[in-house]
């Protein structure tokens, strides 16, 4: 087996998940987002997840809100992960191909006054 790769998130000086995933074929992300909408609304998160790619599961160890002056450590590690907290199956190609008619559909709808038939 190839080495494998993750992260230690510490929080504001607290360690919240040691993340990777002990296999060959594998992602693990820590994402932090600074969303400002249109209608005003606003949004600080940060997840940390990723895939095992040979039992098709995402995975996550952290999703939760953050605020401003919130200070986020990342160490790249090796070894010693932490299970991740939250599992679920990988969409099936038909899965994906449902929701983009249901969204194909929708958008048709939307957009019908714009439509050449």
């Amino acid at each position: 087996m190839k080495k494998s790769y993750g992260f230690e998130v510490s929080l504001n000086g607290k360690k919240i998940a040691r993340a990777g995933i002990p296999k060959d074929n594998y992602v693990v992300n820590c994402i932090v987002d600074a969303v400002h909408r249109k209608d005003g609304s606003e949004e600080l998160y940060m997840r940390i997840g990723g895939l095992d790619s040979d039992a098709q599961m995402h995975v996550g160890w952290f999703g939760e809100q953050i605020k401003v002056g919130d200070k986020i450590s990342i160490e790249v590690i090796d070894d010693q992960f932490d299970e991740p907290t939250s599992t679920s199956k990988k969409f099936t190609k038909e899965e994906i191909r449902e929701q983009k008619i249901k969204h194909y559909l929708h958008l048709k709808e939307e957009l019908k006054d714009y439509l050449e038939e």
